[in-house]
């Protein structure tokens, strides 16, 4: 074995946590860093994973370096093969990398390694079904062409309707005049120029303001948010349709938002995650260096 410790990572494109643990699975200690998607920028989340690693390695106190660990890497973008074969080509200064997306992490965190479904809805949104040792996903192609629901898409969500609202297409709301004055806005083009280059934790550093909107009951907000709760419901009747008994779990930084909001079909098979996905990426990458 080349490795005395292992740090699970669980990254997403908002920040990443790290926890450390020794070879028997202790833990020794946690840290957190920036963005993690090695989709859109596999060099910034190389950086934070590193970050999140030594502030782990910190919070321990002990002298540790990174040559003496192992990296157990559950990383958004990581279910599309190139950008996973982009980040592993980077230079790292581990003992060894296991790399698995960011929602098998979770879902295997969150049922200790057995059967069952997890939908996540944070800076982007996906789910999978873990049965009988096989994955299948749902979703996670992006915001481009895809993260319903997802704290990006809410805020994207909500920058069409202040512009549809200038235009007078849709009415003048209480979620176009806070999203103005959070952004200092003063015309649509202003608008236009600021957002074009906005990436998807862009985007969804504006989602607390559609959903304090929402919860202070703007029908503009209310109606984003029940749009992205129906289709969590599709997306739950589609994940466990062939396995109906499967216990899911909600997570991400909007599971609070929308899990009032769904349906009793699925609010039924819903559990509380048992372990976190950074647990999940090390049990994973424990398993497959044990083959």
């Amino acid at each position: 074995m080349s490795y005395k410790y292992v740090v699970g990572i669980d990254g997403g494109g908002t920040r990443c946590r790290a926890l450390l643990q020794d070879i028997d699975g202790n833990t020794l200690g946690e840290g957190a860093a920036g963005p993690a998607n090695i989709m859109t920028n596999p060099e910034q989340a190389m950086g934070s994973v590193i970050d999140a690693t030594l502030d782990a390695i910190d919070s321990a106190s002990l002298p540790i370096t990174c040559e003496e660990v192992l990296l157990a890497a559950g990383l958004a973008g990581a279910n599309i093969p190139q950008a996973k074969q982009s980040f592993l080509a980077l230079d790292n200064p581990f003992a060894d990398t296991v790399v698995i997306s960011d929602l098998h992490a979770a879902c295997l965190g969150a049922h200790d390694n057995q059967s069952g479904a997890l939908i996540i809805c944070g800076t982007g949104s996906a789910a999978t079904r873990y049965d009988k040792g096989v994955f299948t996903d749902k979703g996670g192609y992006g915001l481009q062409v895809g993260d319903d629901a997802s704290g990006a898409w809410l805020g994207l969500s909500a920058i069409k309707h202040v512009l549809l609202s200038y235009d007078g297409v849709e009415p003048v709301s209480e979620l176009k005049k806070r999203i103005c004055e959070h952004l200092n806005l003063a015309s649509p083009l202003q608008l236009v120029t600021l957002v074009a280059n906005y990436n998807a934790a862009d985007f969804g550093d504006i989602a607390p303001v559609v959903i304090q909107a929402y919860r202070d009951q703007c029908a503009a907000a209310t109606s984003l948010i029940r749009k992205g709760a129906n289709y969590l419901n599709q997306l739950g009747e589609a994940l466990i349709n062939q396995a109906s008994t499967l216990p899911l779990c909600l997570v991400g930084g909007l599971a609070d938002v929308y899990t009032p909001l769904l349906s009793p079909s699925i609010s039924s098979n819903l559990t509380a995650p048992l372990k976190s996905a950074e647990y999940g990426a090390i049990s994973f990458a424990k398993r497959v260096k044990s083959e």
